[in-house]
């Protein structure tokens, strides 16, 4: 799949959004096992989103990975989802180090990395732009907010209400 296509083909399904994130919090459990990370959900079990399963975990574990990198152990990430009009507004917000005005600012742009310190071989700097352009394909947005530099930060990102019924 190419990341900057406008023509991307989705296997899009409708599917209970508690369950989505409880399979990949439960997949994910020994990475928040490592740093003595917890993790807490708060999303409605009857909000139903057509999604591309795959594509939109791939965007959930991006989040996440971010989130363990920049949080020191013991931290805590909160995931929460609620529906505005048409749309559900999904959030993961964590206790980890923070964003300035300036990383927000150019946080989802190709190669951008947050914190030079941390240039890491595996890190192409590409994770967040891919995150934006999946929920994009999505129909949706991706924004983050920060109160500052060691007061954690937050992810947002929308994709259409549902409503579809699950067969």
């Amino acid at each position: 799949m190419k990341l900057n296509s406008s023509k991307v083909q989705l296997n899009v399904i409708p599917t209970i959004l508690s369950d989505f994130f409880t399979k990949i919090i439960k997949d994910s459990q020994l990475l928040f096992e490592e740093k003595h990370i917890t993790v807490h959900q708060h999303i409605p079990s009857d909000l139903i989103v057509s999604i591309d399963e795959v594509q939109l975990q791939d965007v959930v574990i991006n989040l996440f990975s971010n989130s363990i990198k920049f949080m020191d152990p013991g931290g805590m990430i909160t995931i929460a989802a609620e529906r505005k009009n048409d749309d559900i507004t999904i959030s993961v917000t964590d206790t980890g180090i923070g964003l300035t005005e300036e990383q927000l600012a150019h946080i989802f742009e190709e190669f951008y990395k947050a914190d030079p310190s941390r240039h890491e071989v595996g890190s192409s700097g590409l994770g967040l732009t891919i995150c934006k352009r999946i929920i994009e394909w999505h129909g949706g947005r991706i924004w983050a907010t920060s109160p500052g530099l060691g007061k954690g930060s937050t992810f947002y990102f929308t994709i259409p209400f549902s409503e579809e019924k699950l067969h």
